[in-house]
Formats: C-alpha cells, sequence, structure tokens
C-alpha cells in the first residue's frame, strides 16, 4: 500500500501475485446486483486519494439515494472524512493486520464492495475473501490485482487519476461528469489572518515518496520573499510534525512576523479548508492539499516532479501546475517507483518559473467572479 515499507512491499508483490491467480482461476464472476442496499469503497490511505474518489460516491449516491454507503479507510486519512460530501459510514481499519481488516470488511455484509486501490494486493485479496456478492476494482499493469474482482476497469498512466476513478463509477450509471467535491459542515471559526492578502504555502509531503516530491528550503525561503515584496503575506500550513521543516524556512525568509508565519498544528483539516476558501492562493508540492483545492474549487499551483500535474495534480479552471524540466521528472505512476536521479527532479524547478505561475493565478483570481464578490 502507498504508506507500506519496501519490506511490505516485497510480501505483497511475491507472495500476493500467486494466491491472486490462484483464487482467480478457481471463482467465476460474477454480474454487479441491480439494486445494490449496501456499497463498500476502500481506500487505505491518502488524504488527497479520498478527496479524489469523492465524485465516485457521489455517483453512487446520485444513482441509488438511499443506498448505504460504506468507506474503509485507514488512519493516516481519517480526518478526510468529515470532509466527504456524502453520509457514509466509515471504518478505521488497520491493513496491516489483514485479519482485523477482513473482520470489518465481511460484518459490513456488502452487496458490492470497490477497490480503490490501483497495485495493493493485500486490498484485492481483502476485497476477494469479503463476502461481498460482487467486486469492482482496477486492471493495472503488473500487478495482477484484477484477478479479485469480478469487474475490472483499465488502471492508465495517460490520464488523469480522475479519469481513473470515473471510469469505475460508469460501471454503474453514465456519468456526464466527474466531480471530485466535499461539504464542509462545520462553519468557518474566526481565524485572525489577513486573508485578502494571504498566500498558503504547504512545503510537507507524506508517504514514502515525500522526500522526492518536496522543494529545496531555500527555494520557498526565496519565493515567500518574492510574494512580500509584491505585499503578499505568507502563511506556511501543516501539521504540528511539520513544524520542524517550517521553521527552518520561515528563519531564512527573513521577513516580518506579520509578513511571513508558520500555521503548522495549528488548525484540523475543516479549520484548513475553511482558510484555503478565504485566502488568495495555495501554493502546495503534490499532496493531499491540492486535491483538497481542486474540491473546494480554490485557486491552487501545484509543484511537481516525480509526478507529472497532468496525470496527478488538482483539476478545474482555478488550478495551475508546474513541472519540473528535468529528464526524468514523471517517473511515478502508482506511488512507489524510484528512480536513481530521483533526488535531483525538484531541485531542477526553479524560484523564477515558479514565482512566474504563481503570479499569473494571482492575478487570474483576483479577475475571477468569485474572488470580486468575496472582495466586495
Amino acid at each position: 500500500m502507498a504508506r507500506s515499507s519496501e519490506f511490505e512491499r516485497w510480501v505483497d508483490r511475491h507472495a500476493g501475485i500467486p494466491l491472486l491467480v490462484l483464487l482467480g482461476l478457481l471463482r467465476r464472476r460474477r454480474p454487479l446486483p441491480a439494486r445494490p442496499r449496501r456499497i463498500g469503497v476502500i481506500q487505505p490511505t491518502a488524504i488527497g486519494d479520498m478527496f479524489l474518489i469523492s465524485g465516485l460516491l457521489l455517483h453512487l449516491r446520485d444513482r441509488w439515494p438511499d443506498v448505504e454507503l460504506h468507506v474503509f479507510h485507514g488512519p493516516s486519512n481519517t480526518a478526510a472524512l468529515a470532509l466527504l460530501p456524502v453520509d457514509v459510514v466509515g471504518h478505521r481499519c488497520l491493513f496491516a493486520k489483514p485479519w482485523q481488516a477482513l473482520r470489518e470488511l465481511r460484518s459490513a455484509r456488502l452487496d458490492v464492495l470497490i477497490d480503490c486501490a490501483p497495485w495493493a494486493r493485500l486490498t484485492a485479496l481483502l476485497t476477494a475473501l469479503s463476502g461481498a456478492k460482487a467486486t469492482v476494482g482496477f486492471r493495472s499493469a503488473g500487478q495482477h490485482i484484477h484477478w479479485a474482482f469480478d469487474l475490472a476497469v483499465p488502471y492508465r498512466a495517460d490520464r488523469h487519476e480522475v479519469e481513473n476513478h470515473r471510469e469505475v463509477a460508469e460501471l454503474f450509471a453514465p456519468l456526464p461528469e466527474y466531480r471530485p467535491s466535499v461539504r464542509l459542515r462545520e462553519p468557518a471559526r474566526p481565524v485572525p489572518l489577513p486573508f485578502g492578502r494571504l498566500v498558503l504555502l504547504h512545503v510537507a509531503a507524506g508517504g514514502s515518496r515525500a522526500r522526492q516530491k518536496s522543494w529545496p528550503a531555500e527555494y520557498w525561503a526565496a519565493l515567500a520573499r518574492r510574494l512580500a515584496e509584491q505585499g503578499w503575506v505568507v502563511g506556511f500550513t501543516g501539521a504540528a510534525s511539520d513544524a520542524a521543516v517550517i521553521a527552518p524556512i520561515v528563519a531564512a525568509a527573513r521577513l516580518p512576523p506579520d509578513r511571513c508565519v508558520s500555521l503548522a498544528g495549528t488548525m484540523d483539516l475543516t479549520q484548513l479548508a475553511h482558510t484555503m476558501l478565504r485566502a488568495r492562493l495555495l501554493v502546495t508540492i503534490d499532496t493531499g492539499l491540492a486535491h483538497l483545492a481542486s474540491a473546494l474549487g480554490c485557486p491552487v499551483v501545484g509543484l511537481h516532479g516525480p509526478t507529472r500535474f497532468e496525470r496527478w495534480g488538482a483539476k478545474g479552471p482555478a488550478a495551475t501546475g508546474v513541472n519540473a524540466p528535468h529528464a526524468a521528472a514523471g517517473y511515478i505512476h502508482y506511488g512507489f517507483e524510484q528512480h536513481r536521479l530521483q533526488d535531483a527532479i525538484m531541485p531542477s524547478l526553479s524560484v523564477d518559473a515558479v514565482f512566474t505561475a504563481v503570479a499569473a493565478r494571482l492575478e487570474a483570481s483576483a479577475r475571477s467572479p468569485a474572488r470580486l464578490r468575496a472582495d466586495s
């Protein structure tokens, strides 16, 4: 899985593939039930992936308004559950303890179970053993997970991840538009920030390739200074655990505290969503906040190196992507891949290139009807 160790991935591949092939040869394929009562979705890790499947959950709710939706998730994306646009029954699963996860899956007595993980043999195996009346997932090149499913759609590297999930959604009914979205159930809490001049910078990634997705600290400090010179106030976002990464950047920026501030650990995900809605712009590396910004419709600039904006970036008219120019850029398809030049990719993305994209997006968002209404 996306947050697993190299050893766990090795076991997943070398033990999981033979088991799945054997299971696939022994079982018969079943059709989707005409009127399912309980549908489950597995999204084991990553906050951003949870926002990406929100369009699938919306489509299932539109197709069957009375269906009971279950989401089986891990500890790392629990916070995203509160922002999903439809009501769901959440199941916090420790997928590293598969027997416990399997008991949780089987206890839901599902009519349909959809595995949204694109490569993990473990979740595919759990899906096949879940007791669901029909199972759905991806046919991913070289991963062999399709043996676990009654219906499988191609998982492709030549389209955005949204389109991969859209093809899953269209197994249930035609879909004119796939719309990742969120619902803010809690009202905005007052936060004393200068929203009219606020640019949020998100510097810390999660997952096994966090270091390779990171932009150099001195680049962030230089970008903060250039934004401050233009009259903007810079706020660095992150969890409390990111404070140690952010503090040296703030210090290196050498800006007055009213022009540059660390917001690490000061707000939960819902509060951060409200802050993103009111701020002028979010600038982020490839993290879940980019997909949260897409779902909210916020202006966002995404910085990409190991991944490509066209494959994994924020979607929507308010989203801009800046891809590193390095020859090895874009080597990540599933999330676990490595490249011998991986640490040289993000440093090839210059401050000038990022500032140009940021300035253009700030100018465009200032002219947008939503921003004009917010400022009036």
